[in-house]
């Protein structure tokens, strides 16, 4: 009877040191999985700032682009400028020491004309058009909730099932 508790006794001592050895690496894997999350923020936060920033510099390039093309107007229905020359492109700043953000290496006229072809593809939409245009079904369903229209009328616009569309508005 005796050696039989001994060896219930050992058999519970190595039970409980596996019992520390599993709980170790779980604990191990939730500190690995909290990381992850952390990491995870980090990247969006990081990759939201870059989009803003991005965009931000478009705006000011296409503001640029405005401007001088208005310029250029201005100059053409002078007559100082000939319309076959072509724009003068920003210097740059390469030739300047100690710059580490300069002018884009992309001169201003291949820029204009991108923007041009651009619009050419969207039709004679205005800049606001394009920019109210909604990018996905999610926010076309929110704008027309908003607007008033039921879910029904959603679901059809969209071709999916009410639950869905249902599920899109809930979860703004």
């Amino acid at each position: 009877m005796a050696i039989f508790l001994a060896v219930l006794f050992f058999i519970q001592i190595i039970v409980g040191y596996f019992l520390v050895l599993l709980y170790m690496k779980v604990s191990k894997f939730d500190n690995l999985e909290k990381k992850q999350r952390q990491l995870m923020n980090e990247m969006d936060d990081s990759i939201g700032a870059y989009l803003a920033e991005l965009k931000d510099e478009n705006e000011r390039l296409i503001a640029k682009l405005a401007e001088r093309q208005t310029e250029m107007t201005k100059q053409g229905q002078a007559g100082i400028a000939d319309p076959a020359k072509p724009v003068p492109t920003a210097p740059r700043e390469e030739s300047q020491p100690g710059s580490a953000i300069g002018v884009p290496k992309v001169p201003v006229n291949i820029a204009l004309q991108s923007y041009e072809n651009a619009r050419k593809v969207h039709g004679n939409a205005s800049d606001e058009q394009l920019e109210r245009e909604p990018e996905d079904d999610r926010t076309r369903a929110l704008e027309w909730h908003r607007d008033g229209h039921s879910v029904e009328e959603i679901a059809k616009r969209l071709e999916k099932g009410k639950t869905e569309v249902e599920l899109m508005l809930k979860f703004k």
